[in-house]
């Protein structure tokens, strides 16, 4: 009997130590799962830029919106968009920019990949990569692998319409592999801070040199400048000769901006000028026209024989009248709101100026029926905000008495917009996520 009981006290503590294991399994995967999760977030717009996302479609990006791994980038012109990886990397899009990107794995062996198509991005990797994880960024004829750095990698075009690839590296180190005209790999050439790199189209390079910052646009120097005051360094500059050079280059683009202002006003005077000369040379052409032929006809026109009546041509001005005869002074009756255009009341040029009149009451009461039209007036617009955990996820822009579509993305899996999508806009509206 005792050893029943022993044997069965050692059952239940062999069950019991099973259930302990497991609920440490089970919480060590769940802690496991919340630590190696991967985020891509847009946390910054400025201007406009668009996410492409395969059987989804395009969409506007948003402050808060979370990317998926597959999107593909599109900022627009004088707009920048800023995204943040997990919660140590950072990827700042300039304008004009075109880019794919690519997160998988966990925190152990996390894979990164930003395909860069045009444009230019800086990448900020804060915390040293693990050994079994990787950050590239790849362009058509090279690719750069980095452990933790601060680099920026630049897609353009040189005189001979050829694309090249430019690294600047500012803090750690880049290693740049360039990809040949045939596809193959070259030999990976070592960038470190304070250089840069240019790979050709072909897969050739240049010399490894200092980084010539004067030449960085100014969004290029707005990004280290913000991250310098964060805490970052940056190599072979200081904060105080790069906060002089970004106003150095914002005055810079701007002189140039207006050049090209003043240069577009002056083509459109220009073409003005041009085609209002065309203009008073066409009309002065047919005055002379009409001038020849009336000369013609003065000439062709017979003389008149004795007795006969001067015959007046259609064009000529009308002939002096002589004096009338004086006459007794007649009683006109009052002048009416209408003029008469019936028969004459004094000689030929009174009933001129009775008829003028009359033209120029009638454009009077044209213009007044002008004024006395409205125009239509333009249908007013609301806007209809989504928001998600009190934070702005979405906004749109929709006309008086039309309906609110609710946003390709939803905030999270679970959950619904508390509103009715069937009821017209009437005013600003807010929709939150319940």
């Amino acid at each position: 009997m005792m050893q029943k009981l022993i044997a069965n006290k050692k059952i239940v503590i062999c069950a019991c130590a099973a259930a302990a294991v497991a609920i440490v399994t089970v919480i060590a995967l769940l802690m496991n799962r919340e630590e190696t999760f991967r985020s891509i977030m847009v946390y910054d717009v400025e201007g406009s830029a668009v996410i492409e996302r395969e059987n989804v479609g395009a969409m506007d990006a948003a402050e808060n919106l979370y990317l998926e791994s597959g999107d593909r980038v599109s900022v627009a012109t004088d707009s920048s968009m800023r995204m943040k990886l997990d919660d140590d990397k950072y990827v700042m899009a300039e304008a004009d920019t075109v880019f794919a990107v690519e997160a998988a794995g966990t925190d152990a062996d996390s894979e990164t990949k930003i395909s860069l198509e045009q444009g230019a991005i800086t990448n900020e990797i804060q915390h040293p990569l693990s050994e079994g994880s990787r950050y590239e960024t790849s362009t058509p004829n090279s690719v750069m692998a980095v452990r933790g750095t601060i680099y920026r990698v630049e897609l353009y075009v040189d005189e001979n319409g050829e694309q090249n690839t430019k690294l600047c590296c500012f803090q750690g180190k880049v290693g740049t592999t360039p990809i040949l005209s045939d596809g193959a790999y070259g030999e990976e050439i070592m960038v470190p801070a304070g250089s840069e790199l240019i790979v050709y189209q072909d897969g050739t390079t240049g010399d490894v040199k200092d980084i010539a910052y004067d030449e960085l646009p100014v969004q290029a120097v707005e990004n280290l400048l913000g991250m310098m005051e964060n805490g970052q360094d940056v190599t072979g500059i200081s904060e105080d000769a790069l906060s002089k050079l970004a106003s150095e280059t914002e005055s810079a683009d701007e002189a140039t901006a207006n050049e090209a202002e003043q240069s577009a006003a002056e083509e459109t005077l220009t073409a003005e000028a041009a085609a209002k000369t065309d203009a008073e040379s066409e009309a002065d052409q047919e005055t002379d026209a009409q001038i020849d032929t009336d000369s013609k006809t003065a000439k062709n026109t017979p003389a008149r024989g004795a007795g006969e009546k001067p015959k007046v041509p259609a064009v000529q001005t009308k002939p002096e009248q002589p004096a009338p005869t004086p006459k007794a002074p007649e009683i006109k009756p009052p002048k009416t709101a209408e003029p008469s255009n019936g028969g004459d009341t004094g000689n030929g040029e009174e009933g001129s100026q009775d008829e003028n009149g009359g033209d120029n009451a009638d454009e009077d009461k044209s213009d007044d029926d002008k004024k006395d039209k409205k125009k239509p007036s333009k249908p007013k617009t609301y806007t209809v905000t989504f928001m998600y955990q009190g934070e702005v996820f979405a906004t749109q822009s929709v006309k008086s008495g039309e309906k609110a579509a609710a946003p390709v993305l939803v905030p999270a899996q679970s959950g619904a917009w508390d509103f009715d999508f069937a009821t017209k806009i009437k005013a600003n509206t807010t929709i939150s996520w319940k």
